[in-house]
């Protein structure tokens, strides 16, 4: 209540006119005549001394005193009683003078809180600062001590958050530890919400941003059927399918492609079933529900038996699972999530089909090669025993067609986020995010063209695009897998090449790659152009990839600089001025120079210096 006096008094002063007052030259007689006798000497009334007071400046210096003279003159009280009194206009102009003089310094300083002394940022919001600087939560001010709260017991001002040694190698320890969470990007850097130091973070890093994208992405056919069904039972002219798409969030160009294959009428295959499925959806919204559910386990239990699964090549002396064979086979099976195995089919009549291989991947033990067998046995028995992939005597061609187009709209998936060894049995190994199935490295395949294709929008098909570049650009996952497969197995290659292992440091050297691969495919010999076709393709792509990740790195260089001096600009909360932005360029250098520190130590460096900087640290109104 009080406060909102206060302010309405300083309204009240700011906004009246300057009552005539007379100069503080002909007021200061009267203060000497009527006043002075009793305010000064060795023992002044109240200790308050009048005599030095010879300046408006001086005046002004200690008005808080002077303003109790102008309460003692309003209410009479002063001079006492028993001393001379001024008269009236003499009172009036001393009153004047104080009045106005108040009066004009609430003018002149009006929103000005006065000296307000610079202070550190306080615990909270140091956490609070580092959380929008980073986007990340890492809350480095657990470790230090609670702030002191000043004599007042207000734990925000300049008297009490101040920096001690101590508190300084806290603040330093923070910003390093903070530093220690930077990830570089082609075109900047981020913070994750753990350290970065190590390989296999660097992997988590960027595989959980890829799988929580496929994630995010509506792939689930129950929720095209669904969002079909209430188009199909929609009000008149109340919706569009693209405007019920972005109700429903799922894709409005893959639901226009499943509301046609609903609605066009087949006589054969599975589409036609679907179809019959469809058109027996109930009414009410939740048996309609549960029937779109089942629709979806029947299109992906046909996809799942009719899936193209591809042998690898095959040459004496080489495993089916050497690295080259393995990511031929993914790269089929990517290729080919659209169409269907012919195979799959039984026609009435013919002997039944040729037993296929389901998946040749490596074991570790009996125990495993006992689970994947019985695994495998069950994944052929379930096909075998599928009525849908039944075909009438006579009538394959026409299945194989009805067959195709249930594929071309319903895929065997959209983006594969686990491949263990023995895929499409997933049962066993699971854990491999992104993996291409390597026997015992680590390596990774991209499968998600259908996604892309069906499903996303140009923005979709870019964020997602950029996600796998800064996949290989933090992780170095190429590179790695490279040198898992020439010092840790697989590197003798085809039977009769001449190979000379190379050292660690020339391994990804474009000469020796290429050397390598031409080794190989000398030994192998013309009659098995898939086993060549695979190792070429297997090798340039290793080479192409090393290739644009080096190249990467050298452009982004550059970016990175630009995006420290941006952080730096977020860290001070004001725009840098030339010498700062020299100076921080100049550490960076520095690090890189005499510190003997590779670029991304070096940025690090850099940004563990901004965060210690008082510029950061105290906060400046």
């Amino acid at each position: 209540m009080i406060a909102v006096q206060m302010r309405l008094l300083l309204s009240v002063l700011v906004a009246l006119p300057l009552l005539a007052a007379p100069p503080f030259q002909s007021v200061r007689p009267l203060i000497a005549k009527y006043c002075v006798g009793c305010h000064s000497g060795t023992n002044p009334a109240a200790q308050f001394d009048l005599k030095p007071y010879d300046t408006v400046d001086s005046v002004l210096r200690d008005y808080p005193r002077w303003s109790l003279v102008l309460d003692r003159l309003n209410a009479r009280e002063m001079p006492p009683k028993e001393a001379p009194q001024p008269p009236a206009e003499a009172r009036r102009q001393i009153i004047s003078f104080l009045v106005n003089l108040r009066a004009e310094e609430i003018r002149k300083n009006v929103g000005d809180p006065g000296p307000v002394p610079a202070r550190r940022l306080s615990n909270s919001e140091y956490n609070y600062t580092i959380r929008d600087l980073t986007g990340v939560d890492l809350r480095p001010a657990r470790e230090f001590p609670v702030d002191p709260a000043n004599l007042a017991g207000f734990d925000n001002s300049g008297e009490s958050l101040t920096i001690s040694p101590g508190l300084m190698t806290k603040y330093l320890d923070a910003a390093r530890q903070v530093a220690d969470h930077l990830v570089l990007k082609p075109n900047g850097f981020g913070f994750s919400n753990y350290p970065m130091l190590v390989e296999t973070d660097r992997e988590r890093y960027a595989i959980q941003r890829i799988v929580a994208f496929y994630d995010r992405q509506p792939t689930r056919f129950a929720d095209y059927f669904e969002a079909a069904w209430l188009y199909k039972h929609r009000a008149p002219t109340s919706k569009t399918l693209v405007s019920l798409a972005a109700e429903r969030k799922v894709s409005p160009a893959y639901l226009a492609m499943v509301w046609k294959a609903l609605e066009t009428n087949e006589e054969i295959g599975p589409l036609a079933r679907l179809q019959a499925m469809w058109r027996e959806l109930p009414a009410q919204p939740e048996a309609a529900h549960e029937a779109c559910l089942r629709m979806g386990d029947f299109v992906t239990r046909i996809r799942s038996h009719t899936e193209k699964l591809f042998d690898p090549p095959a040459v004496p002396g080489l495993n089916a699972n050497f690295q080259p064979f393995t990511v031929w086979r993914d790269r089929e099976i990517a290729a080919h999530r659209r169409e269907f195995d012919p195979s799959a089919l039984r026609v009435k009549g013919e002997p039944p089909p040729v037993a296929f291989i389901v998946t040749r991947g490596p074991t570790f033990g009996k125990g495993e090669q006992v689970q994947v067998n019985n695994a495998i046995a069950a994944f052929i028995k379930d096909r075998a025993q599928d009525s849908d992939l039944v075909v009438p005597a006579g009538q394959r061609a026409r299945y194989e067609s009805a067959f195709a187009r249930f594929g071309a709209v319903f895929p065997t998936g959209f983006a594969l986020r686990e491949r263990g060894r023995f895929y499409p049995i997933n049962s066993i190994d699971k854990g491999r995010y992104l993996g291409a199935g390597f026997h015992n490295v680590m390596g990774y395949f991209r499968d998600d063209a259908t996604l892309s294709e069906l499903i996303l929008d140009h923005q979709g098909r870019k964020e997602l695009d950029t996600l796998w570049q800064e996949f290989d650009f933090i992780a170095d996952y190429t590179i790695r897998t490279w040198r898992q497969f020439i010092f840790n197995g697989g590197f003798g290659g085809v039977r009769g090449a001449k190979l000379d292992r190379p050292t660690f440091e020339d391994s990804t050297r474009q000469t020796v790659i290429e050397g390598i691969r031409d080794e190989n495919l000398k030994a192998i010999s013309i009659e098995y152009p898939a086993v060549r076709k695979a190792f070429q393709e297997h090798f340039d792509l290793i080479n192409t990839q090393i290739r644009q990740v080096e190249r990467a790195r050298a452009e982004s260089e550059p970016r990175h600089l630009e995006a420290l001096l941006d952080f730096a600009t977020r860290a001070y909360r004001r725009p840098l001025a030339r010498d700062e932005r020299e100076e921080i360029l100049a550490y960076y250098r520095e690090l890189r120079e005499k510190g003997n520190l590779s670029h991304e130590e070096a940025i690090r460096g850099s940004v563990t210096s901004l965060l210690v900087s008082p510029d950061f640290l105290y906060h400046v109104r």
